[in-house]
């Protein structure tokens, strides 16, 4: 191993949902994942005009992780625009006791950060094989190779599959 060689452990998480309150803000625990799809969620988010906010950080470049954090607005108006950013609250008491809930009167309608990183994801896969076919068919030699080693994928997996079989029979 060389001297600029890092060897990243496997991540204890494969995906994990954090936080609590309202559902539109959330941090999500990417794990396996870095940079590249950290910031290409958060654009493809930002892009979004009911999230308000997008943002993802690796923790330290040895953790095999990526915490991306979503916040969602009310309807199409990015939070600061439309009406002014005015959030229109209002205090109630509950019964019988001292403790005031604050209640947002537009939360009721605000996409949950989940719907948000979902519809991303959709987009982002969306943009990735319009790329990938207009690469395709600028260079027709990428397709051949791109056919060639998923049949090697598809030939090596049904002989592992057959390797297991062998080992259960034994």
């Amino acid at each position: 191993m060389s001297v600029n060689e890092v060897k990243l452990r496997k991540a204890e998480i494969e995906f994990e949902v954090r936080g609590t309150g309202h559902a539109g803000s959330r941090t999500f625990a990417i794990g396996d994942e870095d940079h590249t799809l950290g910031n290409c969620l958060r654009h493809v988010l930002i892009q979004n005009q009911k999230v308000a906010f997008a943002g993802y950080s690796v923790p330290h470049p040895s953790e095999p992780i990526v915490h991306l954090r979503v916040q969602t607005s009310n309807g199409s108006a990015k939070a600061g625009a439309g009406s002014g950013g005015a959030t229109s609250r209002r205090r109630r008491r509950a019964d019988d006791d001292d403790d005031e809930v604050e209640v947002c009167a537009e939360d009721d309608d605000r996409m949950t950060a989940v719907d948000a990183l979902k519809e991303a994801c959709r987009t982002l896969s969306d943009q990735c094989d319009f790329v990938i076919g207009a690469v395709e068919e600028a260079l027709p030699e990428v397709k051949e190779d791109r056919e060639r080693i998923e049949k090697l994928a598809l030939t090596a997996a049904h002989n592992d599959d057959d390797d297991e079989e062998e080992d259960d029979d034994e």
